[in-house]
Formats: structure tokens, sequence, C-alpha cells
């Protein structure tokens, strides 16, 4: 009986409902309304239920976290710029620190050379001989040349068979003359021959390179001769090729030669002749008189 009365209660609400729509929505407005005035109120006069409590507690949970979120972004491109702008400036040192090199490696080519410049001139003006500075230009090393090529020829005065020495001591010989440069067969190569002597005893023999050496022999030394290891061997002005004294070399090996009559004497050159950069052409007064006539 009383589920007929309940189901008979629904049935007549609704058709209450159907039939008053417009007042139905009034009255949920008007509750709406209300309960948002309240809330407003109490929001204002600083009282707080559950509702409120919930929607602060949702909202600041999203606050906070979208604060902390926005604040990692801003750290992160924060550090992007400033790692950005690191690479930037390590690129520039960089670039500046490789220029300062390239300057500095410069300036010590430029004083090694000044030193070298400066170290020839001084032995020119101890000569007792008029010379010629030279650039040597290029090297030959080839198995029938052993050379150097210098920025001197014809025009300057040079002519074949003059002598081109350093301070460290011999070099060689004027081989082919040009206008502007000119070859110079060097003391390694076996096609060379100066006149020599032992410093010490004052025997005499002949320099003369060797095949695939940069060694030289001194040639024609009479078994009796008094020949040492280490001695030095020098220039004669036999010629007038050379100024005297100059030195060649030292003494590195002696042995007998097959016919026993003259020893085999090898020398060590004094300068290295494959890092030469700088020669002086002798110019002796007989030769300046050849050329003059």
């Amino acid at each position: 009986m009383n589920v007929f009365k309940i189901r008979r209660f629904i049935i007549k609400f609704k058709a209450l409902v159907t039939s008053n729509k417009k007042l139905v929505v009034f009255g949920l407005s008007t509750v709406t309304v209300c309960f948002l005035a309240l809330y407003i109120h109490q929001h204002r006069s600083g009282k707080t239920g559950r509702v409120d409590n919930a929607l602060t507690w949702v909202t600041g949970n999203l606050q906070e976290n979208t604060g902390f979120f926005a604040h990692g972004i801003r750290k992160i491109s924060n550090h992007y710029v400033l790692l950005v702008n690191a690479a930037k400036k390590n690129e520039i040192l960089e670039s500046e620190i490789a220029e300062a090199n390239q300057k500095l490696v410069q300036l010590q080519e430029v004083e090694a050379a000044n030193r070298r410049l400066s170290t020839l001139l001084d032995f020119k003006a101890a000569l007792p001989t008029k010379t010629l500075p030279a650039r040597v230009v290029a090297h030959d090393v080839s198995p029938d040349f052993l050379g150097i090529r210098i920025d001197r020829g014809s025009r300057d005065g040079l002519r074949v068979g003059m002598g081109v020495i350093h301070p460290g001591g011999v070099v060689g010989t004027i081989h082919r003359v040009s206008d502007h440069f000119s070859d110079v067969i060097t003391l390694a190569d076996p096609a060379s021959s100066i006149d020599a002597v032992i410093q010490r005893s004052r025997a005499r023999g002949i320099i003369s390179g060797e095949t695939n050496s940069l060694d030289c022999k001194l040639k024609y030394m009479d078994k009796l001769e008094d020949v040492t290891q280490d001695d030095p061997v020098v220039s004669t002005n036999f010629g007038d090729v050379f100024p005297s004294g100059l030195l060649i070399g030292h003494v590195s090996e002696i042995s007998s030669t097959s016919n026993g009559i003259l020893q085999d004497i090898t020398v060590k050159t004094a300068v290295d002749l494959y890092r030469l950069e700088e020669v002086l052409v002798v110019i002796s007064s007989n030769q300046s008189a050849k050329n003059n006539s």
C-alpha cells in the first residue's frame, strides 16, 4: 500500500514539474543565487566552510605546482642562455688565443731571423775579404747533385767558382749562375773539390763529398801524416776562393786505403748543409778584378 502511495506521489511530482518548468527553473536559480550570495558574504567576512576549504585546497595545490613548474622552466631557460653565452665567449677567447699564438710564433720567427742576420753581419765584418750576403731559396738533394740555390746571380757580380761560406764554416762553391739565382755545389757533393789542411799538424789534402752521405773525405793524405780523430779541418786561401782558417769539419774516422799508401779519412762537416737559410758569397779582390775586366 505504501509503495503505491510513493509511486502516486512521484507521478504527481513529475506532473507538477512538467507543468511548472519555468517555476522550477526560477526556484533553482533563486536558490543558487542565494547560495552564492551567502558564500560570498561568508568569504568576505573571513568565514570558511567545507566547500571553501576544498576549493582552496584544490586551487592552492594547483597554483603551487604551477609556480614550481614555471620556476623550473625559467631556471632551465636561464641556464641554457648562460650556457649559450658561455659557449660563445669560449669560442671568442679560443679565437683570440689562437691569433695571439700565431702572432707570438711570427715574432719568434722574426727574432730568430734577426739573431741569424746579426751573427752573419758580425761574421762578415770580421772577414779579411769582401763578401755578399745571399738567402737560400731551395735545397737540392737529388742523387747527382747535393747543393743549394741562392737568390744572387750574375747581375750581382757572381760567377762560377766563387766560395760560399757561413758563420759555422765552409759551405761550397758556385756551380751554375743565372741572372738572379745561383746553384751552389756543397762540400757533401762527390764532385766538390776544396783545398784543406789539418789545423793541428798542417797536413794538407782535398775535401770531397761521399756518395749517399753528408760526410766528406779528406783525400790524398799520406799515411805518414799526423792525423788523429776529432782534428779540426780548415780551409786554405789556395786559388783565392776561401779565406784561410775557416772551419770545414772534424775528422770522424781514420783507416788505411787498400793500397796502403794513403789514409782513408772521413770528415764530418761543421755546417748543417740542409738547414742553411742565409750564406755569404766570397768576392775576393782577384775575382772583382776579373769581373771588371
